[in-house]
């Protein structure tokens, strides 16, 4: 099992709030993207590494294809949903924070607090995770108040 410093659950990925609020509280050496769409696609990896600094080094990986040898402590993962969350930590990757971005509105999922939607797909994975000993934090930035997600839920 890997420790690394933190997983972030964000539908949108790379954006603002990863590059500008996340990287400079985190400081990670790598951010190392899930995402089986992502893997496959060259050109939304060359647009994504547009947005990274030079001094962070960016991988991308399906989740099949992400273990545990693949990151360090200095490492953040980032996945664009629950379920991919839980294969990272199927795969013996242990965040020392695990954290739930923006999760948007999108048909068949429910609003259950301010830019966080979820479908039965959704809480079965988040229920997963909980069980398995890890308290996710709802944080869409670090400036906004941390909320444990099984309060939310």
């Amino acid at each position: 099992m890997t420790n690394i410093a933190f997983l972030r659950i964000d539908d949108r990925l790379i954006h603002g709030q990863v590059i500008v609020g996340w990287l400079p509280e985190i400081k990670p050496e790598n951010l190392v993207v899930v995402n089986d769409n992502v893997a496959e696609d060259a050109m939304r990896q060359d647009l994504m590494s547009l947005s990274v600094p030079p001094d962070v080094e960016l991988e991308f990986y399906s989740t099949s294809d992400i273990s545990d040898e693949d990151v360090n402590e200095s490492s953040f993962i980032l996945v664009s949903s629950p379920k991919d969350a839980w294969e990272c930590l199927q795969k013996g990757i242990k965040p020392e924070r695990f954290n739930v971005g923006g999760m948007h509105s999108k048909d068949g999922k429910e609003e259950i607090f301010e830019a966080l939607h979820v479908d039965d797909e959704d809480r079965k994975y988040f229920d997963l995770i909980i069980k398995s000993g890890v308290e996710p934090i709802f944080q869409p930035t670090p400036q906004n108040e941390p909320k444990r997600l099984g309060d939310i839920l």
